[in-house]
């Protein structure tokens, strides 16, 4: 990168910026995103604090025994011990974030998006749902190693029969490729938001499963099934449902 030098008095001055501005905003970023998740997990779970305390505790009380123990230097095992507790208590906060906010979106429309949107590779998911009601009930579609994966979200009295229509039509369209259907939400034998990846994770892949080029193939074909440009339902928007981390600090 060019950096321009002016003279001043004779003297030549660089105009490039200093990086430590840059550092601490990144480090203020950093921190900042911190306390949000705390912030987020603790209305989920208010143990959490109290959680990564004893996961802090209990590592500054094993580097101190191993130091007596050995008869090494009791500093160098504090400091490894506090290295230990910050990246133990560190986990503890990622494993539960994602979480607590699954649970803090539950039952808004679309919610289930914010989940598929993390599912990661190998699937290939639908922008848009695939069908929808005047009550907001919405089903989802993604095609993956183990097939085609229809997801309603809503009351099961009201998708289980939007999703068996969807279900009906991609078994016209594709008679041999596995269809697995799933409705998320909290009635009786819904999949809850927080165990939905996990679910759809524990898809059978046997006897079939889905290569990467016929995953592609599935999804081109879906995609070009009538009724697959319909209109996003009004007053939702599936591709920015996510935790209001300003509500959620209760600003």
């Amino acid at each position: 990168m060019c950096q321009r030098t002016d003279v001043v008095y004779g003297v030549p001055v660089s105009s490039a910026q200093s990086p430590q501005p840059k550092k601490k905003r990144r480090l203020a970023q950093y921190l900042q995103n911190i306390k949000d998740s705390y912030t987020i997990s603790r209305r989920t779970y208010p143990w959490i604090g109290w959680a990564m305390l004893a996961a802090f505790a209990v590592c500054i009380a094993v580097g101190v025994a191993i130091s007596f123990a050995s008869g090494m230097s009791l500093w160098y095992w504090l400091i490894l011990s506090i290295m230990m507790a910050l990246m133990v208590a560190m986990i503890i906060l990622s494993l539960t974030v994602r979480r607590a906010s699954y649970a803090q979106i539950e039952g808004m429309p679309g919610a289930a998006k914010a989940v598929l949107d993390q599912i990661g590779r190998g699937w290939y998911v639908e922008p848009e749902p695939v069908a929808f009601t005047k009550h907001q009930d919405l089903v989802w579609r993604l095609v993956g190693r183990p097939g085609v994966v229809l997801i309603a979200e809503g009351p099961g009295t009201r998708t289980r029969r939007m999703l068996a229509e969807e279900e009906r039509k991609v078994h016209r369209l594709l008679s041999t490729v596995p269809i697995h259907t799933l409705q998320v939400g909290t009635d009786a034998g819904q999949v809850r938001l927080t165990e939905l990846s996990k679910t759809l994770r524990g898809l059978p892949t046997k006897p079939t499963s889905l290569t990467d080029s016929e995953i592609t193939q599935v999804s081109k074909r879906l995609t070009s099934m009538a009724g697959r440009n319909l209109p996003v339902p009004r007053h939702i928007d599936p591709n920015k449902v996510r935790p209001d981390r300003r509500a959620m600090r209760g600003r």
